[in-house]
């Protein structure tokens, strides 16, 4: 078969798919982030665009420029992920943006358009953070200036033509990390492995001024320097609990002063920023002190704000002003101000503003000032919370917009039904108890009649004056949202919760994307395995058992002490259940494994077992220990040793009135010689459903699905060492294994491959993708196991009694474009065909069906392949535009893709997560359980009522004839 025919019989199996264009953003929606800002700038007045934005850079890899007006992004610009990628540094010239790419690149922005000037390259090591500055001409377009590891280099602000380069002395001993322009004159600050600091002036002609030494004893790993003032270089020292301060003209020797001097408690001191008119540090107890470096490099205390929990230094007609922000009450913040020049408190600035718990701490603020018509002064604030959320703040304490950054940090999702609405679960009490008789049945059927006709009446009501009922008081409409919380028909509209990695939960609509409500546990921490961060969100008890609240449960690590961070909740509220503190509970022991056991107790609910440090059983809820207890002959768990590729499995056992483990198997899947690491873990979704338990073939036959539920993907990856004959070349190997016996199904081998091994684990097949660097491509495999032509056992699958070995098919396949990651639809009752979900590198999400992936695809089809519908084997897999489910809008630095069943069999959501939020539907097997919106009602009830209308005519006539022929 020719490949113009393979894509013909494609397209007329699969049909074509295509989005109208009044249908976008009907069934999904995106949400663009920038992540936390690093660096921030108020647009001048003098721009093209008035004055109205915020240019900012994040550790994201992303510069943007937002809209100040309602924080939207007027552009972004995203660079590709790793060090490669990583924006060091960003400068406001007042007329071009400058910024430094990976220690290498420097760069220069139109910050109207967003579009590059230029880009000039770097000498030096791309690992180290570099820096860039700017000289003002005033008869030329100034000069771009840019440090790297090993040179400091100028270049022309209106081509960036390299003007000169100086090449920095003992660059390989000495990190060169700081670097501050004043008046033409450039200073490079490096600081030696030993006690020395190095300090380098260059003149705007790139000669070298002056380079010296100055011993620095006090140097630690966490000692931080910075330049104050724009002549000094400050040194925060935590061992000493002193300021070090050296002058950069002419400084030889550093000059210490005591934090207890500036009347601040000890602990540690932090800069937040410097200033001509002082620098303002973040003392221990949420205290500000503005300071300044007097002629002996003594640091003397300007204001010191005992309340304050973060402030800044605004210049505003030669006067200088400082701002700060301090806690009012529960959910308020007051902004003040203070003229330093005269030490009084301006009125004009002094508002109090909503500032939610669920932000944490204030970390930074940055103020413009500006004079009103009246003479006052007013601002505009823009306010970095511990969240990563971004809010502005203007007029009298108004806030403006807020921006949750925080969700482009996401490492953990679920999506859960909405409850039920309140007759809806009335119907729930008639049918829940099995002792009510015929009559009591009957009298509450008639109550919750009566009660839906009551609802009904009210809402109708209540709509036409304006407003609502809610619980039988009156609320305004903007309580719409609350009430709104109920499961609708086909259960498309779910709560998705989302756990972020400042220890922030966020509760949103699926349909939307709007946040119902947030939580922050500040000391919850991700877990750092496999090489990604991750939390671990369970599902305790679904809103399926009413009148029991529906409860989830995170785990990660507290963020000083390492040990576990628990915190449980209610999914649809937000709100923590009874006995959980709002700042979590922190465990007294570490986390090594955890796991939701597969059956609830008599409230439905379903305990989390964990395995700590010293290998001993713990229960969430505590008071489930004895649930646990009585199922412990019948559970298993495994643990992973990823540096040295180790699995262990484990049998639950009692000691007394503890729970313990016992170990059952190891296996070692190490080799020395290769060094090789487990990278992937994955097992089957705990919600799957498989409908068919077989596969029908051509002859009629029967092909039973291997259908292990205790089945577990494990990828390791390592490199073979290098001989007289080849060089070193990495491979990877993939297992299937069980882990309540572990035994091992299935081996793979790949050599010259590489990852990152992207898999996707569902009913009896694999598919993982990875970069085969023999061939410089990136390929695609597929496993499935079958049990034969006769099935073991019809009715429940154990491990220990498991059939003999499974068949196991693979074939591999050409894929065109890099990925990010996988993941594979999911229906209620599993009978739509599957899809796999394709999260790739250039923004697209590619859904491919599954039919492509099956290992069975014969090379020369035959009567029995025709029959049984297998698509003909070519090794490219087609990647058609139709398929991208999001279509042109691109998504940025994928982290993971989520499926969800909905009420419709057809229909599946899924959720993308990165940088970016997108959510849609998809219909692996079309909507064959819905009418289309287009479908013609009145046509089909215009055929129906001809059509009772004619057999009423025609039997009226046929009676009429019958009669008539009586009489003849």
């Amino acid at each position: 078969m020719s490949r113009f025919s393979f894509y013909l019989v494609y397209f007329h199996l699969f049909g074509v798919l295509s989005l109208y264009e009044d249908q976008v953003g009907k069934f999904d929606w995106r949400k663009q982030y920038v992540g936390q800002v690093r660096k921030l700038y108020w647009e001048t007045e003098r721009s093209a665009t008035g004055g109205k934005r915020l240019y900012v850079c994040t550790d994201r890899s992303v510069i943007a420029a937002i809209n100040t007006s309602d924080g939207d992004l007027a552009w972004r610009k995203v660079f590709e992920e790793g060090r490669r990628g990583d924006v060091d540094d960003l400068v406001y010239t007042g007329t071009s943006l400058l910024s430094v790419l990976a220690g290498t690149r420097l760069q220069a922005w139109n910050p109207a358009a967003g579009s590059l000037v230029w880009e000039t390259a770097m000498e030096g090591d791309i690992t180290h953070v570099g820096k860039v500055g700017y000289i003002a001409e005033p008869s030329g377009p100034g000069i771009a200036v840019g440090l790297s590891s090993t040179h400091l280099y100028g270049a022309n602000m209106r081509d960036g033509s390299v003007l000169w380069n100086v090449e920095l002395p003992n660059s390989d001993v000495v990190k060169y990390d700081i670097l501050q322009v004043v008046d033409s004159v450039m200073y490079v600050i490096g600081r030696t492995s030993g006690t020395e600091v190095k300090v380098i002036s260059v003149d705007k002609e790139g000669a070298t001024v002056s380079s010296r030494s100055v011993l620095a004893g006090f140097l630690r790993r966490d000692t931080r320097c910075s330049v104050v003032e724009q002549m000094y270089l400050m040194c925060v020292c935590p061992a000493s609990e002193s300021l070090q301060v050296l002058s950069l003209q002419h400084g030889s020797v550093f000059t210490a002063t005591s934090i207890q001097d500036l009347g601040v408690r000890e602990g540690p001191v932090k800069v937040l920023e410097s200033t001509p008119a002082g620098t303002v540090l973040l003392a221990p107890g949420r205290s500000v002190v503005l300071v300044s470096v007097a002629a002996n490099n003594k640091v003397t205390v300007k204001k010191h704000l005992p309340k304050a929990l973060v402030a800044t230094a605004v210049q505003l007609e030669d006067k200088w002003y400082l701002m700060y922000l301090q806690a009012s009450s529960n959910e308020e913040l007051k902004v003040g101000g203070i003229e330093l020049e005269t030490g009084s408190t301006l009125s004009e600035l002094s508002h109090t503003f909503h500032y939610p718990r669920h932000s944490g701490q204030p970390e930074l603020m940055s103020v413009i000032l500006a004079r009103k018509k009246d003479g006052k002064l007013g601002y505009r604030m823009a306010v970095l919370s511990q969240d990563f959320s971004l809010q502005l703040i203007h007029k009298t304490g108004k806030v403006a917009w807020r921006r949750e950054e925080s969700l482009a940090y996401t490492y953990a999702v679920e999506l859960l039904d909405l409850p039920v609405s309140e007759n809806q679960a009335k119907f729930e009490e008639e049918f829940g108890s099995h002792a009510d008789n015929v009559v009591t049945m009957f009298m509450k059927r008639v109550k919750t009649q009566v009660s839906q006709l009551q609802t009904f009446l009210l809402e109708h009501l209540h709509r036409l004056q304006g407003v609502k009922q809610t619980s039988g008081v009156i609320a305004e409409e903007e309580e719409e949202d609350e009430e709104d919380l109920l499961r609708d028909e086909f259960s498309l509209h779910k709560m998705m919760v989302m756990i972020t990695e400042p220890g922030k939960i966020i509760g949103m609509r699926s349909q939307n994307g709007h946040i119902v409500w947030q939580h922050l546990v500040p000391d919850l921490a991700p877990f750092d395995t496999l090489g990604s961060k991750r939390f671990l969100l369970f599902v305790q008890r679904t809103t399926a058992h009413f009148p029991h609240q529906p409860q989830c449960v995170v785990l990660g690590k507290n963020r000083v002490s390492g040990r576990g961070q628990l915190f449980a909740f209610n999914p649809i509220t937000g709100e923590p259940v009874s006995g959980m503190p709002g700042e979590g509970e922190h465990l007294p022991y570490s986390v090594r494994q955890a796991f939701l056991l597969g059956v609830w107790d008599e409230h439905f609910m379903k305990p989390l077992v964990m395995m700590d440090h010293s290998n001993m059983v713990q229960v969430y809820p505590a008071s489930m220990l004895g649930f646990l207890r009585d199922q412990t002959p019948h559970v298993y768990m495994y643990q992973a040793d990823t540096d040295n590729s180790m699995l262990y499995g484990y049998r639950l056992a009692t000691s007394g009135a503890t729970v313990t483990v016992d170990n059952v198997w190891t296996v070692n899947l190490q080799n020395q010689r290769l060094n090789m690491k487990i990278t992937n873990i994955v097992g089957k979704p705990a919600n799957e459903h498989v409908h068919s338990q077989g596969r029908v073939l051509g002859d009629r036959t029967v092909l039973y699905k291997y259908l292990n539920p205790n089945v577990v993907v494990v990828t390791t990856e390592g490199e073979e060492p290098a001989t007289q004959q080849l060089k070193a070349y990495p491979i990877f190997n993939v297992y299937m294994i069980d882990v309540v016996t572990g035994h091992m199904l299935f081996h793979g081998h790949h050599r010259k491959a590489v990852g990152p091994i992207h898999v996707v684990h569902s009913e009896n097949w694999v598919v993982y993708a990875y970069y085969n660097q023999k061939q410089l491509r990136h390929e695609m495999a597929a496993l499935e196991l079958y049990e034969g032509k006769e099935q073991s056992n019809m009715t429940a699958f154990s491990s220990l009694t498991a059939p003999t070995e499974p068949l196991v098919l693979r074939q591999a396949y050409v894929f065109p474009l890099p990925i990010f990651t996988m993941a594979t639809s999911i229906t209620e009752k599993g009978i739509t065909s599957k899809d796999i979900l394709i999260a790739l590198k250039n923004g697209g999400i590619f859904s491919l069906p599954k039919a492509f992936m099956d290992p069975r695809r014969p090379l020369v089809p035959t009567q029995e392949t025709q029959e049984e519908g297998t698509v003909p084997y070519i090794p490219e897999l087609p990647v058609h535009t139709e398929g991208i489910i999001n279509y042109y809008q691109t998504l940025s630095h994928i982290r993971g893709l989520h499926t969800s069943p909905t009420g419709l069999e057809s229909t599946s959501l899924v959720l993308a997560y990165g940088l970016d939020l997108f959510q849609t539907q998809v219909q692996p097997s079309k909507m064959f359980d819905v009418l289309k919106e287009d479908f013609e009602h009145w046509l089909i009830a215009s055929v129906v009522l001809a059509m009772l209308v004619a057999s009423f005519i025609t039997q009226k006539l046929a009676a009429r004839k019958a009669l008539s022929r009586q009489w003849m």
